[in-house]
């Protein structure tokens, strides 16, 4: 892993439409169509559910700007955790990565399962590096993602 494989930042807004016109205004950036990301698989304090999230992109990268809307609750997306919410990384071997990463005092905070089991996403949590949270996405998601923020469908 190295600063190479960072290609975005995460940002938690209390509502979606105005963080785009925020960010849009204040840095000049445009943004995808905001969409609505579902995950079957959420796990988090040892609970384990579906989770829809609102999302939008910016276009112009990388590193990208995404903006995730908050939710009503406590959990990862909640009110709480709204501003500066990730950093997020390639990773092309998740499960290698949080091993490697405990060995280092940083614990996994969340993640996000694919339907066979293995790793889309894992989430570090902030208290163990100086209030920053890691995102780490399992690499093989990549030409789908920049195929989709170039404009294409998602190729998954």
């Amino acid at each position: 892993m190295t600063a190479a494989n960072l290609f975005h930042v995460g940002v938690l807004v209390p509502d979606l439409e105005e963080g785009v016109e925020r960010f849009s205004e204040v840095l000049g950036l445009t943004f995808k169509t905001p969409a609505t990301a579902h995950v079957d698989q959420f796990e988090q304090r040892s609970r384990v559910e579906e989770l829809d999230l609102r999302i939008t992109w910016s276009i112009e990268g990388p590193p990208y700007l995404e903006l995730l809307e908050s939710q009503d609750n406590d959990g990862l997306y909640g009110r709480a955790q709204e501003g500066l919410h990730h950093i997020g990384l390639w990773e092309p071997d998740p499960e290698t990565l949080i091993e490697r990463l405990a060995g280092l005092g940083l614990k996994t905070e969340a993640a996000q399962y694919m339907p066979d089991g293995r790793i889309l996403a894992a989430y570090t949590a902030p208290r163990d590096l100086h209030g920053t949270r890691l995102e780490f996405i399992e690499a093989g998601r990549r030409p789908g993602m920049e195929a989709w923020l170039a404009g294409e469908e998602w190729l998954d």
